[in-house]
């Protein structure tokens, strides 16, 4: 298999600034590497910034992302934002809480492009 081919078909899931980088790897891989490199379960960043738009008060981009814990304390935020919206202590949650789902916008979708180059970095290392 052609490492041009990999590099392809990875572009788009890791991210721009570490293409020369990997292409060197690439360059220097086995075989046996380049196609295990096609068999690896690579996440889209595209669902992962579609779901922060959707669904980022509720966590589910960083569920999608592999970050179980932070995605539980922004769920659990998020619920105890709706509960307490009464006593008005709620209100500054829910900011605080879509503050946060803007800001992971931006984290999981390069966070997600960054998992996926070390799947790759640790497949070529090992």
């Amino acid at each position: 298999m052609d490492y041009n081919v990999v590099l392809v078909s990875v572009k788009d899931k890791i991210p721009a600034n570490s293409l020369a980088i990997l292409s060197e790897r690439l360059k220097n891989a086995s075989n046996d590497k380049l196609q295990s490199i096609g068999l690896l379960n690579f996440k889209s960043p595209i669902v992962g910034l579609l779901l922060g738009i959707f669904f980022g008060a509720l966590g589910i981009d960083r569920f999608y992302k592999g970050d179980v814990t932070l995605g539980a304390v922004k769920l659990g935020l998020f619920i105890l934002g709706l509960i307490t919206t009464f006593i008005y202590i709620g209100i500054f949650i829910l900011f605080i809480v879509w503050v946060w789902a803007i800001v992971d916008l931006f984290l999981v979708f390069t966070g997600i492009k960054k998992d996926n180059l070390n799947k790759i970095n640790s497949l070529l290392i090992a």
